[in-house]
């Protein structure tokens, strides 16, 4: 370097000295000084050593800088000294996005093709001395580089487009061109292929016509689709604008360069590989007919992309995907790779993109093509957090700032160095290091904290084969019973129902189903049950059937953790499998509509009732209902059935409901109390309604028929004119707390029905006699009853129902609901609003004790629970008592 400095001192005028000077002088914030005096060296040449009066003051040091950082603009300007004017009229502005156009002035292809190069080139260095001077922030500059490459994409489709219509007419249907990867997300590096998309409306018809004749639309679309690429790839003497790669499009290269809608629709829901999904995430049209074809081709992309329901299936093929990277890497030698390397650019963007796809279906909120704008939307709505968030983002910038400087000395794709290289030391250079080991410490941080994240994300360890699993090793992993789990992992691997195959591909699950094991909320019965399971044929195709799949596998360990909900009903029902796990039925509400539909195709009602039951408690377990939405669901399912066994029955009597199903209130195994009632007296109906209560019984409902008019002794279908007088005149004060849920189901004479019951309730005096009489009751059920903690003992759910009769009964409000009482309730009392939540949390331990045969979630705060019922029981029982 001293040699060239002395060189040009002695060969150029004081002007240009006076840039060289400048370089000697601050040569620590040269990068690469040497090329920096070689381009004033070469532009003194190209001007004759005239000095240009734009060299002068800030710009023309910043020149220098730009020669300093890149090779490649510095032979770009050289070449077209006439655009170093317009680069400083520009370099300072920031451009809205529609300053990046450019206007077709030329009909030859070849001068077009050159403009296109010249154009992109003479940007990209507005931008990059915009970066080296900190004159922007990281997202305006990969944006206005995206929006650079957008604009020579848009005036490629003009040209082309032009051209061919004037050679075979205009086609019967538009076509655009879809920006992929970091294109799409506004996000394009220096130097980066441009992945694309081309689509256009339908292969169906054919151009005008012009002086070549006609065309079908998808011949023509392929000639436009190859000219773009021509256009924009091809090698002139101004170089390449850049490279289009074309092979995200369906079937890679071996599929048609261009695509209809219909084409697309038909591969994406019947062909399209997972990883097809992350690809789709980033998918932008730009340029063509954006407002049709391109909303259109964002419909059908959206709906590939985004699940309904929650898919941690993705997870493996983003692993998949990163095992090939990781090979591929390890062949690279000793270069550092900032892309696919260990703790990469790419593990980040697998980060971000893995929530969005696994999560974005359900929470839209996260949805971004930007990989920093994306990064934000997880800390808003919370699946990263704040340090999660800062280190992430931190990194991503860094790592896309190191990969932007690398490329932009000769603006080759690459993103791999070696650490001992001169190209390292003039990398911490332009990165603002003061040594080359500053920057590799830095970058090697920064690496190692991005891996930890991604491989906390995505776990990769070893598993641990199932069956090597000791006593001991399971008490540490945290079971309550670890040799009742040694016990039945033995007899898994003993089972004769079990192929050596099969058993294989258990042990090697390992710690994986061991954890879901762990998790669910009995694990003991989870492993009894997980063996009877695989007992079956049908077991065992659908387990190991989804072993890859471990929200599917994690939902089936969950359901064999119930003591006999779901294989009572397997049992039954095995097609139940077929339709369990299916997320259109999961993620819609249970009601008649989604019923009739699945009864109308299958005609099975047993299968019908088992599927909507299990599904009712997949949606509870996923957080699509609420505890009180889950008893609304399986009273919704027990309304069906009995409607449609009425139907098929066609008695002359009505049925109506009291209890749980009154209220709409069913839990698992809740009985169904039934009336039957008719209009008039009607011979043989008794038969009729003993055959109505078997047909029940075989779905596998308990029917109790006891609440009717004299109990067991009175008749078990009696008319509407002998409930009236019974209830005027014979019918206790326990039965007007039954009638509080009386429901009319099905059958003639709701009206009557619902009126006859009305004045029952409310047309006697609700008095302190009443409600004496009540208390005792109350109190009559905890003495008889003493061991039903959850339900009869004092803080049971019967304390908060007792509350909801009195309720309705004083306030005259026929609500049915007991929640919906004590909503009514705390709207008139204040003091009364936890009702609502102690209802909840004691039906949910109901709920859980008849599921697993013990309450899984409060665990010994079950009693402080109850203590907080009897309490709000009490003070209620005063407030009564002082109303009345």
């Amino acid at each position: 370097m001293n040699f060239l400095l002395e060189k040009l001192k002695c060969s150029l005028n004081p002007e240009w000295l006076n840039l060289v000077r400048a370089v000697e002088e601050r040569q620590e914030e040269f990068p690469n000084p040497r090329r920096a005096l070689l381009f004033i060296e070469k532009l003194s040449n190209r001007l004759n050593c005239q000095f240009s009066d734009y060299l002068h003051g800030d710009f023309g040091f910043h020149l220098l800088l730009l020669f300093s950082y890149s090779q490649f603009l510095g032979e770009f300007l050289i070449n077209h000294v006439e655009l170093i004017e317009e680069l400083r009229s520009i370099y300072r502005e920031t451009f809205l996005p529609s300053d990046f156009r450019i206007e077709i002035s030329t009909q030859d292809r070849r001068k077009f093709i050159d403009s296109l190069r010249v154009y992109k080139n003479l940007q990209i260095a507005r931008v990059v001395l915009r970066d080296i001077l900190h004159l922007a922030p990281f997202l305006e500059l990969v944006r206005d580089t995206t929006l650079i490459h957008d604009a020579c994409i848009k005036a490629a489709y003009d040209f082309a487009y032009r051209n061919l219509v004037k050679k075979y007419g205009k086609p019967s249907s538009n076509f655009i061109v879809v920006d992929m990867g970091k294109a799409g997300g506004f996000e394009l590096n220096y130097s980066s292929d441009v992945d694309v998309i081309y689509v256009y409306g339908s292969r169906y018809g054919e151009t005008e016509g012009g002086t070549y004749g006609k065309l079908q639309n998808h011949d023509f679309f392929t000639l436009l689709s190859r000219e773009i690429t021509e256009l924009l790839s091809e090698r002139t003497k101004e170089g390449i604008c850049f490279v289009v790669d074309t092979r995200l499009r369906p079937n890679g290269s071996m599929g048609p360069l261009t695509n209809d809608i219909e084409a697309l629709e038909q591969y994406y829901t019947a062909v399209a590989r997972p990883w097809e999904r992350i690809a789709l995430l980033k998918a932008r049209p730009s340029a063509g007919d954006i407002g049709g074809v391109g909303l259109e081709f964002l419909e059908l992309a959206n709906l590939f992309v985004y699940r309904k329901y929650i898919d941690l299936s993705l997870i493996e093929e983003v692993l998949r995907i990163k095992e090939m990277i990781r090979a591929k890497v390890s062949k690279k030698g000793g270069k550092i790779d900032l892309k696919l390397g260990k703790g990469g650019i790419r593990e980040i963007e697998f980060i971000v993109q893995a929530f969005q796809v696994i999560y974005g279906g359900k929470y839209p909120q996260i949805r971004s093509k930007n990989t920093v704008v994306a990064l934000k939307k997880l800390l808003n709505w919370g699946f990263l957090n704040r340090r999660e968030y800062e280190e992430l983002l931190n990194s991503y910038i860094f790592l896309r700032r190191a990969e932007h400087m690398l490329q932009v000395t000769n603006f080759r794709q690459t993103q791999t160095f070696h650490p001992e290289s001169e190209e390292a030391e003039e990398l911490s250079k332009k990165l603002g290091f003061k040594s080359r080991d500053e920057f590799l410490r830095e970058l090697s941080s920064v690496m190692k904290r991005v891996n930890y994240y991604f491989n906390r994300f995505f776990p990769t360890k070893e598993l641990k084969p199932l069956s090597s699993y000791t006593v001991e090793e399971l008490e540490r992993f945290g079971f309550k019973e670890p040799e009742e789990i040694k016990r039945f992992i033995d007899a898994l691997f003993d089972s004769k129902s079990l192929s050596v195959e099969k058993k294989r591909k258990l042990d090697v699950l390992g710690t994986k189903l061991l954890k879901l094991i762990y998790e669910a909320p009995v694990s003991k019965t989870a492993i009894k049950n997980l063996l009877l399971f695989l007992e079956t044929e049908e077991g065992q195709v659908f387990f190991f059937s989804v072993l890859s799949h471990e929200n599917l596998l994690k939902l089936l360990i969950y359901l064999l953790s119930t003591k006999d909900f779901f294989l009572k009903r397997f049992r039954k029902s095995p097609e139940v499998l077929e339709h369990i796990f299916s997320p259109e039925l999961i993620e819609s509400p249970v009601n008649e509509s989604s019923m009739e539909e699945f009864f109308k195709e299958l005609q099975n009602l047993q299968l019908l009732k088992n599927t909507f039951e299990i599904v009712s408690l997949l949606r509870k377990r996923l957080g699509r209902t609420r505890i009180e939405e889950f008893f609304s669901e399986l009273t919704s399912i027990c309304d069906f059935c009995l409607k449609r066994r009425y139907e098929k029955l066609k008695p002359k009597f009505a049925v109506s409901s009291l209890g749980k199903c009154g209220s709409r209130e069913m839990n698992v195994g809740s009985d169904l109390d039934l009336l039957f009632i008719s209009k008039e007296k009607v011979e043989d109906e008794t038969e009729r309604a003993v055959d109505f209560v078997k047909s029940l019984e075989e779905l596998g409902y308990e029917v109790d028929t006891r609440l009717r008019p004299f109990g067991e002794k009175g008749e078990l279908v009696f008319t509407l004119s002998y409930l009236e007088k019974y209830l005027k005149e014979t019918a206790r004060t326990w039965e007007r707390l039954a009638f509080t849920r009386f429901r009319f189901l099905v059958g003639d004479g709701r009206e009557r029905a619902e009126r006859i019951v009305r004045e029952f309730l409310f047309k006697k005096p609700f008095n302190r006699e009443v409600l004496n009489e009540i208390l005792s009751m109350r109190e009559r059920l905890e003495r008889e009853f003493p061991s039903s903690t959850l339900k009869y003992a004092p803080g049971g759910v019967v304390d908060l129902e007792f509350v909801s009769y009195i309720y309705q009964l004083y306030s005259k409000k026929w609500l049915r609901h007991t929640l919906e009482s004590l909503k009514a309730l705390s709207q008139e009392e204040e003091r009364f609003s936890k009702g609502e939540d102690l209802y909840r949390l004691i039906r949910q331990a109901e709920t859980e004790k008849r599921l697993f045969s013990e309450i899984t979630s409060l665990g010994d705060k079950i009693n402080e629970l109850r203590k907080e019922i009897r309490s709000f029981y009490r003070e209620f029982v005063n407030w009564m008592t002082l109303k009345v």
